[in-house]
């Protein structure tokens, strides 16, 4: 550095250094010697949310549907599905941990990160791999989110045409998509948290209802079967299992509306142990009493009554707003792209309500839940939840000190053991997920599948 050039660290409080020498050129504390105004701390920030709250909506980001299907993910994959659960949960929580370091590490090297982001995930992926790794990640992003929001549709329309009949799938599809039109346009996750309070109460309270109708159904399952499984099962349930764990390409968003963003851990730790809590007891019983007979969404397999009605309520309600969750992220990214303000315009009402179109138009072309969950699970859910993270944390932390870091920050080292554990990850999610994406494709273009879609039977009505 030349002897009469000044360096100016953020959080100095004023103290600046020229050569060897330091001064204070300013009294107050919330400015630099420049008079910009000095921001938060690595991790710190004021008025965001706390651990609790973020694990809140970590558990909610999760089990909206998840829980729905795993019961059919374990038939798929047989009873090593169980410690496949275990393992996928284990080694998605601590990617999702490597995630949140990444974003630390970027805070530390580069202080603009410090702010409110509408992309964070995506930033990860510049940082680490460049614009191409951006636009990358972006649309594995966007897909796996809208691929929420259609699969979110159907699973809603499904239970509601079981309570009432008189309006088919398609028509609830539509009904659905009004619905949840208007409750897109919230801005961040941090303007709504109390929904996910809510959302996770219904989750518990319909997982305790299907357990014990399920035993209650006990005497009328007979013969249940328990095949081994194929392939092309296998990698269908190995597709359903990710989907019911996914959710972390929303998760670098709830860590950005932390107040400590430090503390991401915790929110890790609780919110992965509920998930398996809530996971395990329905899936080994469902599978347990019904075999390999149970179907993508176990509400369908349980006897009819009040208490499986309200279930179903209850999880729809969920569903509505695990929707708003999931939808904010997808409609921040292209409201950045179109450089829409970040306030209530038209502009956003015009974005997100063709963002709302479009989610209703698949959901009507392939109404199968389960050909929706598949694909996107064993695609980039798997690229999102178990490639990405690792890969860019290793680079974050393999980097050398360069003239792109704006201030001093130390060089990082990762332990030999994480190191390999994180190319396991990696290469076993890399295999899975070529394997799971083909045999989903397979289902949906499936002329079975195909022949479902709401337009196929418009026209045959219509002729």
């Amino acid at each position: 550095m030349d002897k009469n050039s000044i360096s100016i660290k953020a959080g100095s409080g004023g103290s600046v250094s020229s050569g060897n020498k330091s001064s204070i050129v300013s009294v107050d504390p919330n400015l630099d010697a420049m008079g910009r105004k000095i921001l938060p701390g690595v991790g710190g920030r004021t008025n965001g949310l706390g651990y609790l709250k973020a694990g809140y909506f970590l558990v909610t980001t999760m089990v909206g549907a998840g829980f729905l299907a795993l019961p059919r993910a374990l038939a798929d994959a047989g009873w090593i599905g169980v410690p496949l659960i275990i393992l996928c949960g284990g080694s998605i929580g601590f990617s999702t941990t490597r995630l949140g370091r990444s974003w630390l590490l970027m805070e530390e090297r580069w202080p603009r990160y410090r702010v409110p982001a509408r992309q964070p995930y995506m930033d990860i992926a510049e940082e680490a791999f460049g614009s191409i790794g951006r636009k990358i990640c972006f649309g594995c992003v966007i897909f796996t989110l809208v691929g929420y929001g259609i699969a979110f549709y159907i699973l809603m329309a499904g239970m509601m045409n079981s309570l009432v009949s008189d309006v088919s799938v398609c028509g609830w599809i539509i009904i659905f998509a009004v619905i949840a039109w208007p409750t897109t346009f919230f801005g961040t996750p941090k303007d709504f948290w109390p929904i996910s309070v809510f959302a996770v109460v219904a989750t518990a309270i319909t997982i305790l209802v299907i357990l014990i109708q399920l035993y209650v159904d006990i005497p009328l399952h007979h013969d249940q079967q328990y095949p081994n499984p194929t392939i092309v099962s296998f990698s269908l349930g190995f597709s359903g299992i990710l989907f019911a764990f996914g959710g972390v390409s929303v998760f670098p968003t709830l860590q950005n509306d932390m107040e400590d963003r430090r503390q991401w851990w915790k929110s890790v730790v609780l919110g992965f142990s509920v998930v398996l809590c809530l996971y395990l007891p329905i899936a080994i019983s469902a599978y347990v009493i019904i075999g390999d007979a149970v179907s993508s969404n176990i509400l369908m397999d349980i006897s009819e009554g009040i208490n499986v009605t309200i279930a179903m309520v209850l999880d729809i309600i969920n569903l509505l707003l695990t929707n708003i969750i999931c939808f904010n992220p997808v409609a921040q990214a292209f409201e950045d792209i179109f450089r829409v303000p970040n306030s209530f315009n038209w502009r956003r009402v015009v974005l997100r309500s063709s963002i709302v179109i479009f989610e209703a138009t698949v959901a009507l072309g392939v109404p199968d839940f389960g050909a929706i969950l598949n694909l996107i699970g064993g695609s980039t859910i798997a690229i999102l939840s178990f490639i990405f993270p690792p890969l860019m944390y290793m680079r974050l932390m393999d980097m050398q000190k360069d003239k792109t870091w704006e201030v001093e920050a130390y060089e990082k080292t990762i332990p030999l053991w994480e190191r390999i554990y994180l190319w396991m990850i990696v290469v076993v999610a890399a295999i899975g997920s070529i394997t799971s994406t083909v045999s989903a494709l397979i289902v949906i273009l499936d002329p079975d599948t195909l022949g479902a879609s709401c337009f196929s039977n418009f026209q045959l009505s219509s002729s």
